[in-house]
């Protein structure tokens, strides 16, 4: 149990999720606040966004070469976080050995500083939408999992990815509804803007003039509202104009 006045806790952490704080804030939160009594000090968010996998969205307390080659994870594959997510149930290990010794794979972990390690799954209406983890220096007490605080806390966090996974949703529809402005022309100049060529190679591979594949770049750009090539393929992606690599 967490070992803090329970309503005040509550009435923060409620405060913080009717902001609508990126992940990363909502995790700071999480870590300095809500699980201070247990000198948290990291925490991860992942959400089920395709089905079989977890996509890391935000995380707090740890290097960014930690977690970078974890942002997203096939629910098969063997990590506290993925297993909370895929069963459904709380996964926690009291020390940095025995994460270890659970999870082989982990083992580039073996020399990092004690800690405990806990991950719980975010249900909304019945169905795991995502998972949350963190790692603290004091371990919760036995009943912390069922306890009144944890679970209303992981249903303010489920109201919390709910709420973001709708906002993902409308920005990709929006997307989608812009896309549908592009002209043919302005679709292929979106799909070679992966090969990285120059206008005047563009120009020579649709047989445009330059001025035209220039025009239609200038459209490209007021269309997504950015303005560098790099912006436009991943807005593209969400569209699902041009198809994601990890596909």
């Amino acid at each position: 149990m967490i070992t803090v006045d329970p309503v005040k806790l509550i009435a923060d952490f409620t405060k913080v999720v009717l902001d609508e704080p990126t992940p990363d804030l909502l995790l700071s939160h999480v870590t300095n606040q809500t699980l201070s009594s247990l000198d948290c000090r990291g925490a991860i968010l992942g959400i089920v966004k395709r089905e079989g996998f977890l996509d890391l969205v935000g995380s707090y307390g740890y290097e960014e070469d930690v977690v970078q080659p974890f942002t997203r994870i096939p629910l098969w594959t063997p990590m506290p976080i993925s297993d909370a997510a895929r069963t459904g149930q709380f996964v926690t290990f009291n020390s940095t050995k025995e994460l270890v010794d659970a999870y082989p794979n982990l083992n580039q972990f073996v020399n990092a500083d004690d800690r405990v390690t806990v991950s719980a799954p975010i249900s909304y209406r019945g169905a795991v939408i995502g998972a949350i983890g963190f790692t603290s220096l004091k371990a919760p007490q036995k009943d912390f999992q069922n306890s009144p605080v944890t679970q209303t806390i992981l249903a303010l966090c489920a109201l919390y990815v709910r709420n973001l996974l709708a906002r993902k949703s409308d920005v990709e529809r929006d997307y989608s509804s812009a896309v549908k402005t592009l002209s043919t022309r302005q679709k292929e100049i979106i799909s070679l803007f992966e090969e990285d060529l120059t206008t005047e190679q563009m120009a020579d591979k649709l047989r445009y003039s330059a001025s035209t594949i220039k025009q239609d770049i200038i459209k490209i750009y007021g269309v997504f509202g950015v303005n560098s090539r790099t912006s436009v393929i991943e807005l593209a992606r969400k569209a699902g104009l041009i198809k994601d690599k990890n596909d």
